[in-house]
Order: structure tokens, then C-alpha cells, then sequence
């Protein structure tokens, strides 16, 4: 009997893994290449998840059924189905489907049941899914939104910071910062705070929140100031949601896997309204996604 497949693909920011599992979600094989954010370089990504998605192709000997491809970027250029199609092309026009990474995570997380999914690393976004509708809030980037991402909290802090500087008040921050930033006067870190990438400033929030886990009362402020505003964007996803509202709430990314202190703000006021509220961690393998997608938006493309 041949082997029958799934491909689900996790394209980043970052890198791109393609993950083949069977029909009942056992892993066959993996790879992994390089970025797949279309919105930055769509060429490259395009050729990176398609290689990806080959690679595995080649290797297994089997039936693939469909790919699914949870694409950075995809909100921002639009035009999925183009996107898919294009992927199936140079994929041996297997049925495709392309959808936005957090929409892929969002599968993944509930594992194909209604809920919603909390993404928080650089940035962060709340994604609700009920009877196949899909509620977003937050996810407006670093200037506009991202509360209690890895962005926000490090912002939050040297904001914080720079008051007490003002002041002349003593605050554990402004030495943190000075070191982290490699300056002598924190006023120094702010030229150096404008030059950075968005995830190497984000990186820095592990710093202020272990200052949190030592009792530092700012970094903790800072914290749960955080936890509340994420639970906020939480709180009002669900308000959208129809009766009887699904409860499960899945976490993921980098600062809700590894803070505990804003995590467990965060469910505390989530609770205040919602208490019956259920979380999980997700395990952060996205490409899974696709074992638990019930669409049938996979067609066949073919190249012209």
C-alpha cells in the first residue's frame, strides 16, 4: 500500500521548516531552509519554501495528499491563493494552501478545535477561531501595538529608565541597560536603541525580566504592566466571540514560554472576566498545523 502524506510548512522571518507527517500525525521527516517572509524578499522566500517542500518530497516514498504553508508576511501582500498557486507549481502541482503564520500557529495550538491562540516573542498577536471565523486583535507592530511582547517590555522598561535618569532617582534599570547597551550614561543608549533591529532590542527583555524574578519593584511594574495589556487584547478577541464562547487559550512565543510572571498576569486578568478560561502552552512545532486543518481550500495548480 503507497504511503500517504502531509507536508505543513513553518516559513519565518528566520528560516523555513517543512515538517512530512502521515494521515494520523506521526512525523515522517523534516528540513529546514532559509527565510520565507514573503513581504521582505519574495523570490527568495518563494524559493526557499519550495525547496523545502521538495527536498521532503524526494525523500519520501509515498503519496503526498496537500501542503500547507504558514507564510510570514502574507497579511501584508495578500493574495494567498496567487501565492499557493505558485507554490503548487513549482511543487508538482500538488494541492496547496497558503495562509499567514499565525493562522498556521493557531491550528497547531488548539489542535483543529475553537479557541483562541496568544503569540508573543518580538511581537505579539491574538488569534480567535469559532466555527471556521477567524478574530484577530493586536498584532499592529512595534509602534502601534505588540503589548507584552519582548519589543514592548524592553520599550516599557528604558522608558522607565530614562524617567528615573530625569529624575535623578535610583533605579536598578538604568545600570541594566547601561550594560546592556555597552554605555557608560543611559542617555548614550538611546542613539544605540534607534540603530537596532526590532528582535535584537526584544532579546533584551529576558534581561528585565529576570531583574522582575529578583525583586526589583520596576522591572516588576514593568512586567505585569505588560501581562495586563496582552490580557486586555485577550479580553476583548473573546467579547467578539458568538455564544457559547470557546474558552481554550493556547500560548506561545518566546516570552509567554519562558516568563512565567507575565504569563501568569496575564491569565489572572483574563480571568477577572472569563473565569473559566483554560490555557496551554503550545509546543511551537507550527508546521503541525496542517494535520489539524479541516478546510478544503487545497487545489490543484497548475503553471502556465
Amino acid at each position: 500500500m503507497t504511503l500517504k502524506y502531509q507536508i505543513g510548512v513553518d516559513a519565518g522571518g528566520t528560516h523555513t521548516v517543512a515538517v512530512a507527517y502521515d494521515m494520523k500525525g506521526a512525523e515522517l521527516n523534516r528540513t529546514e531552509t532559509g527565510p520565507g517572509q514573503v513581504n521582505t524578499n519574495y523570490n527568495s522566500a518563494l524559493t526557499n519554501i519550495t525547496s523545502a517542500i521538495n527536498y521532503l518530497i524526494d525523500q519520501i516514498d509515498g503519496d503526498c495528499q496537500r501542503i500547507m504553508c504558514g507564510i510570514a508576511g502574507l497579511s501584508v501582500i495578500g493574495h494567498a491563493s496567487e501565492v499557493a498557486a505558485e507554490i503548487s507549481a513549482k511543487a508538482y502541482n500538488l494541492p496547496t494552501r497558503a495562509v499567514t503564520d499565525s493562522l498556521l500557529a493557531l491550528y497547531n495550538g488548539l489542535e483543529g478545535e475553537d479557541g483562541g491562540l496568544v503569540i508573543a516573542g518580538t511581537g505579539s498577536v491574538f488569534n480567535g477561531l469559532q466555527k471556521g471565523k477567524i478574530i484577530t486583535t493586536g498584532g499592529y507592530g512595534s509602534i502601534l501595538g505588540d503589548e507584552g511582547s519582548g519589543y514592548a517590555i524592553t520599550l516599557a522598561a528604558l522608558k522607565v529608565a530614562l524617567l528615573s535618569w530625569d529624575k535623578r532617582e535610583a533605579n536598578q534599570l538604568i545600570p541594566l541597560f547601561n550594560r546592556l547597551f555597552q554605555v557608560d550614561d543611559i542617555v548614550a543608549a538611546t542613539a544605540k536603541f534607534y540603530k537596532l533591529a526590532n528582535s535584537d532590542i526584544a532579546a533584551m527583555a529576558v534581561e528585565v525580566a529576570r531583574l522582575a524574578d529578583d525583586g526589583d519593584p520596576d522591572a516588576t511594574a514593568v512586567i505585569k504592566e505588560q501581562g495586563e495589556l496582552l490580557a486586555r487584547d485577550i479580553v476583548i478577541g473573546m467579547d467578539r466571540y458568538e455564544e457559547p464562547k470557546p474558552l481554550k487559550i493556547a500560548l506561545t512565543g518566546s516570552v509567554l514560554a519562558n516568563n512565567s510572571m507575565l504569563r501568569n498576569r496575564l491569565e489572572e486578568k483574563v480571568r477577572e472576566k472569563y473565569p473559566k478560561a483554560e490555557f496551554t502552552i503550545s509546543n511551537g512545532e507550527n508546521a503541525r498545523g496542517v494535520v489539524f486543518d479541516k478546510s478544503k481550500d487545497y487545489r490543484y495548480f497548475t503553471s502556465h
